[in-house]
């Protein structure tokens, strides 16, 4: 695992969720019965615990649990939430804010006194508080308040273009430049020409970064939206994001916004059943939406689903019968696909009364031309009392995802990180050991350098097909040095590379250097 890496994407979370946790205190101090709003501290707490019990970060991980159980006290209604109880736990955001600047560590007895007292104070319970009296802040002397960084600022989304247009026409210079030989040309005169070139190449990929958004930030948009439906339909709701530091074009995510909320709507209108139904069905209380994020070739695929009841066969059998007048061997003998995509027409719902909630109709047709405007394919699966999954398969000219990069041969080749299982390092191949790993050499027609140190990529290959090995899903590959895992832009591959079947993009490095990132489902 990439330890860096990972403690990279939780301090950018945990810092996400603190300022919001600022605010949501700030809002609970004026109206400190409001369940909702400790409900929602309740949650961004939880998020900073788990991921540091993930990273084995004992002290944040243990003060966010100390913390949690008083939120949820008062999210419970259990005890009401005085001035010195909200009091508290804003000092204990202002420790985990400490904390995960250092990734868990103290540094002086100052800060360690501190941590004690806080650890004593939410173990003692928020009953201590029940007087109503504001406690002294707990404070190290050293530490003053002081207003947040500014981490962000407005940008039009014109001027982006308009910058990304002027780099481009930029590089574009480039090529207007005479052809010289080596005898015209200094030395000195080329290392500039290709310094000023990787420079120009960077500036154009942190441009582009500009109009970037993650998964997870299009997807918190979301939670407040999810929560509020819950909460009007009586039912409980975990939303869970899968692959959220994906990043597309910020343009795709804004015309998926209102289709994704009629997706939402409809799952917990119609698809996940009550907490008291659930329970007899043997379920969670608790449903489940989940949203997960792949990158495949040059399409970004989004799946949203649901664990409930999935959808009403019946009412889709009758719609057939009475406004299309199918009879009941036509309807047995339509495929899923066919009969799911029944709920994308205009006028089909299955809810016996009309609402703005009702029926998981309403609103799929417009979800359907949203995404068909945008060149993309919506499909649908369900399985009763299974749930539902809608795919929704979008192209993408633009994306930053994380991939391991490699030497094979003269080439620079990358593999998304999410598929590589492990990389092991090797001095020796003997001819019978080479027969055993995967010729991509041999299929990309390179040829087999004399170089004694290899390294060895184990992929997870989500196909079946064409796999032949001990290790089913498993491909072991041999290639050369490893630059590492690096953080690439990704733009689709041309005609001439696409007609290949090999490749899925051309990635662009931070340095501005040149990869083409392989097709790990399409190898032969």
């Amino acid at each position: 695992m990439d330890l860096q890496k990972y403690q990279k994407i939780f301090s950018q979370e945990s810092d996400k969720y603190l300022k919001e946790l600022d605010r949501l205190l700030m809002r609970v101090e004026k109206n400190p019965s409001d369940l909702g709003l400790w409900a929602d501290i309740h949650g961004k707490v939880h998020s900073i615990k788990g991921m540091a019990k993930a990273l084995s970060l004992e002290k944040i991980s243990v003060l966010s649990h100390a913390v949690e159980n008083w939120c949820k006290e008062f999210q419970q209604g259990t005890i009401d939430a005085t001035p010195g109880a909200i009091q508290s736990i804003f000092q204990g955001g202002d420790l985990l804010r400490l904390l995960v600047a250092q990734m868990g560590e103290i540094s002086t007895a100052e800060d360690q006194r501190w941590y004690d007292s806080l650890i004593s104070q939410f173990r003692k319970g928020p009953e201590q508080d029940a007087s109503g009296r504001n406690r002294k802040k707990s404070l190290p002397t050293h530490i003053h308040p002081r207003a947040e960084n500014i981490d962000y600022v407005r940008v039009k989304y014109s001027l982006i273009e308009e910058l990304l247009g002027l780099s481009q026409e930029i590089m574009l210079l480039e090529k207007s430049l005479p052809p010289l030989s080596l005898e015209q040309i200094s030395g000195g005169l080329r290392n500039w020409i290709d310094d000023y070139t990787s420079m120009l190449k960077g500036l154009h990929f942190r441009l582009a970064q500009l109009r970037l958004v993650s998964v997870t930030d299009f997807a918190d948009i979301f939670v407040k939206t999810i929560r509020n439906l819950a909460k009007e339909n009586e039912k409980e709701i975990d939303f869970e994001v899968i692959g959220g530091q994906l990043e597309a074009d910020i343009t795709l995510f804004e015309r998926l916004r209102e289709p994704f909320v009629h997706i939402f709507r409809n799952c917990i209108a119609h698809g996940i059943e009550s907490p008291k139904e659930r329970e007899e069905l043997g379920k969670s209380p608790v449903g489940k939406i989940t949203l997960e994020a792949t990158r495949k070739g040059d399409s970004l695929t989004i799946k949203l689903s649901d664990d409930g009841r999935g959808i009403d066969r019946v009412a889709i059998a009758k719609y057939l019968s009475d406004k299309k007048s199918l009879r009941e061997d036509e309807i047995a003998r339509m495929s899923q696909e066919e009969l799911f995509d029944t709920i994308l027409s205009p006028d089909f719902s299955s809810a016996v009364t009309t609402s703005d909630m009702a029926g998981r109709g309403i609103g799929m047709n417009v979800v359907s031309q949203a995404i068909e405007y945008l060149g993309g394919a919506l499909t649908i699966s369900s399985e009763a009392s299974k749930g539902t999954e809608f795919t929704i398969k979008l192209p993408v000219t633009l994306s930053i995802i994380y991939t391991i990069t490699f030497h094979l041969g003269d080439y620079i080749l990358s593999i998304p990180t999410l598929n590589v299982m492990s990389i092991e390092q090797t001095d020796s191949i003997s001819p019978d050991d080479n027969n055993s790993y995967y010729d991509l050499k041999g299929i990309l027609g390179i040829k087999n350098n004399l170089k004694n140190q290899h390294h060895i990529l184990t992929i997870r290959h989500p196909g079946e097909k064409h796999i032949k090995s001990d290790n089913g899903g498993e491909l072991k590959i041999l290639v050369g040095d490893i630059i590492g895992n690096r953080q690439m832009m990704v733009m689709p591959v041309g005609e001439l590379l696409g007609k290949s079947k090999l490749f899925s993009g051309v990635g662009i490095m931070e340095n501005g250097e040149i990869s083409i990132l392989l097709d790990i489902e399409s190898l032969p």
